[in-house]
């Protein structure tokens, strides 16, 4: 599965046809990404249904019209305060009403361990909904202890660069939670990622799918802060990655107590 993240209709458009699987939308990735406006996501989700259907897929291991809405309601750090989580929690019930597939959340305490009672409050909150962590996941201090929790929680997915700024720089870190828990919950492998390094992390990591901006040089015009994905840079990490995957079984995912 190949994700990428986007804050642009227009960025939205180049990401489905070049041949993003999954799509997180935000604002503002020139910060680490915020959550979208309304409008946003409601333009984002219509114009990936548009964009697959002037290009229509027949690979039957490609779900599509997937899109997750990033949850941060500032740039920053991720201690929140309770009018903050009270925010969240009310962007995540509008972008899943808006249609968004999942909702991508975190939030720390002192000490950078996650916020275990917002965590919790958003899983009881939104049970079916697909529930990702974001990259606060990488200040965590155990992540050994924290992953199973997330998984009690229900969690779906861990979006990291495994502790390091750039993925490939924690190889075995992501090794390790891949091979530990990898049929429970999934590794999503964030930060860096190109056509240059993706192979490499795939083959060390043994992870199943990516995330990246894949963004180039180009800007949108009406806000030249934010940067367009490179359809070609997205178009080669996608061929790797199906190469992966072909020579690769899926391994059996073991069932939700």
């Amino acid at each position: 599965m190949l994700e990428v993240c986007v804050d642009s209709v227009e960025g939205t458009r180049i990401a489905a046809s070049a041949g993003a699987q999954r799509i997180e939308v935000s604002d503002r990735l020139d910060v680490g990404g915020i959550t979208p406006s309304r409008s946003l996501i409601r333009l984002t989700l219509a114009t990936q249904e548009s964009t697959l259907t002037e290009f229509p897929t027949t690979d039957s291991r490609s779900p599509l019209r997937n899109a997750v809405a990033l949850i941060r309601c500032r740039p920053g750090d991720f201690y929140f305060d309770d009018g903050e989580l009270q925010q969240m929690h009310d962007e995540a019930q509008s972008a899943i009403d808006f249609g968004c597939t999942g909702i991508a959340v975190g939030a720390s305490v002192r000490g950078n361990d996650l916020n275990w009672d917002f965590l919790e409050s958003m899983a009881y909150r939104f049970p079916s909904v697909e529930r990702v962590i974001h990259r606060a996941f990488d200040l965590v201090p155990n992540p050994m202890v924290a992953i199973p929790r997330l998984i009690d929680f229900g969690y779906r997915r861990i979006l990291t660069s495994g502790g390091a700024e750039r993925a490939e720089d924690s190889l075995e870190e992501l090794r390790i939670w891949q091979e530990s828990f990898g049929t429970k919950i999934e590794i999503l492998p964030a930060g860096g990622i190109s056509r240059l390094n993706a192979m490499e992390i795939l083959f060390r990591t043994g992870c199943r799918q990516l995330h990246g901006s894949f963004r180039g040089t180009a800007s949108v015009s009406d806000t030249p802060r934010s940067r367009l994905p490179d359809p070609d840079e997205i178009r080669a990490v996608r061929l790797l990655l199906d190469e992966w995957l072909l020579n690769r079984p899926q391994p059996p995912v073991e069932p939700q107590i």
